[in-house]
């Protein structure tokens, strides 16, 4: 009879708590104006009520993926999740390569040190970015995993570390057409709430 024993937890993180009051404060603070706007011009309760009610949902759903984002090593395998990513799991028979890449990430001076760790034909199965994480956490979780860390002295930029390790993008990452849709539907659902309050502005001055 075959005796199963619980894995080992050798490390066992979360990510900052300070990102999770940010992207809070941020949801709000973005529509606290649509809300205003829908006071002032309507003067109606209702819209006032289902924009607020869809800002309350927003934050608790965003607080409660917050909470369950971490990153777990046991002595059998490397697990987590992402706030756009589902749970990846990564037992360590199939870890080969771990490395450690300082990245410059947008317009930021200093590199973020990114951990990948890659299969024996160099494809991703776990990847971390230190701007999520508490100092130090991505040397301490490299070094507890059973194959030698490759630390690179150079940063390197997003795109030479999108070049050179193929296929290390999430899906939401390294796609110029993906960032474009964004900002045109940003800009086309900020139109559109300009649009309805001079709508309804202009229609209280010829109904009023």
């Amino acid at each position: 009879m075959t005796t199963m024993t619980t894995p080992t937890t050798l490390v066992f993180a979360r990510p900052k708590r300070s990102l999770l009051i940010t992207g809070v404060v941020a949801l709000v603070a973005a529509l606290i104006p649509v809300v205003v706007a829908l006071v002032v011009l309507r003067g109606d309760w209702l819209p006032t009520v289902l924009v607020g009610s869809m800002a309350v949902v927003a934050c608790v759903v965003l607080g409660i993926r917050q909470l369950t984002i971490h990153v777990r090593l046991t002595d059998r395998e490397l697990s987590g999740n992402g706030i756009f990513s589902p749970m990846v799991r990564v037992d360590l028979d199939d870890v080969h390569e771990v490395l450690l890449v300082p990245t410059f990430v947008g317009a930021a001076p200093d590199p973020v040190l990114q951990m990948l760790v890659r299969d024996a034909t160099g494809r991703r199965l776990f990847r971390l970015r230190g701007n999520f994480w508490d100092d130090g956490l991505l040397e301490k979780l490299a070094a507890a995993l059973p194959v030698p860390v490759q630390t690179v002295a150079e940063p390197v930029t997003s795109k030479a570390f999108f070049e050179t390790y193929r296929g290390s993008e999430y899906w939401f990452e390294n796609k110029p057409g993906l960032r474009i849709a964004a900002i045109l539907g940003a800009g086309l659902l900020a139109l559109a709430v300009a649009a309805g309050a001079m709508l309804t502005l202009g229609g209280e001055r010829l109904f009023g």
